[in-house]
């Protein structure tokens, strides 16, 4: 992958770098829209050996569901989201932000309370900051096209058609919320500071980050 002259794979201070990219109202945005999503989660714990939900596994959700608010703000502070609704998915959105699309019966209301949550930011940053969008959603440029379209009366709509969709950023990686789990105890900043780079090196894999530098400035394979 091609990337700017410094790679978040390298950089020690990738997570700054790329708040750089975010304004401070929207950095706050983010952190309440994953303070919002850990509730979730851990309003759903389950017990061991119960099948996954919303792409995490039951211990994770047990683990979650026992967090009091401190833990879960060290959890959230991330300068991208901990969720994901198909934003790198062009084909989905291509429906599902059809004006015509056919509205679904409502998901749960909490589910339902979040995923709108999660529509206004994921419109704001598509409207707002391409490099915003692409960082801390995953959003692919066809995506953001097509969110750049919708008109703010089709976000109930779309948050309706996206709820069943909604699921754990990364929940399939091997140690990724594993890692994120232990930047809840005392004495975590290192470990915390770890796993937001952790997370960049995941959305630079996807291609979503670095952003390109303009024409003529210094280039290297990440």
């Amino acid at each position: 992958m091609a990337g700017s002259s410094r790679s978040v794979h390298d950089a020690p201070e990738g997570a700054y770098a790329a708040r750089a990219v975010i304004d401070a109202s929207s950095l706050s945005s983010i952190q309440e829209a994953n303070l919002a999503f850990l509730a979730l989660l851990g309003s759903r714990g389950r017990p061991a050996g119960s099948p996954p939900a919303l792409g995490l596994g039951a211990e994770i959700l047990d683990e979650l569901g026992r967090l009091d608010a401190r833990a879960r703000s060290a959890l959230a502070d991330c300068p991208y989201t901990l969720f994901d609704l198909r934003f790198a998915d062009g084909a989905f959105w291509k429906t599902a932000a059809c004006p015509a699309a056919p509205v679904p019966a409502a998901e749960s209301p909490l589910l339902t309370g979040f995923t709108r949550t999660a529509v206004f930011l994921a419109w704001h940053l598509a409207q707002s900051n391409e490099l915003a969008a692409s960082l801390v959603l995953g959003m692919s440029g066809q995506v953001q096209r097509l969110w750049r379209g919708m008109p703010v009366s089709a976000l109930e709509a779309v948050a309706l058609a996206a709820a069943p969709h909604l699921t754990a950023r990364w929940g399939r990686h091997p140690t990724f919320w594993a890692k994120l789990m232990d930047t809840a105890g005392p004495g975590a900043l290192d470990r915390g500071e770890a796993v937001r780079l952790l997370g960049l090196q995941l959305i630079a894999a996807d291609g979503a980050w670095p952003p390109a530098v303009p024409t003529g400035q210094g280039r290297r394979p990440a």
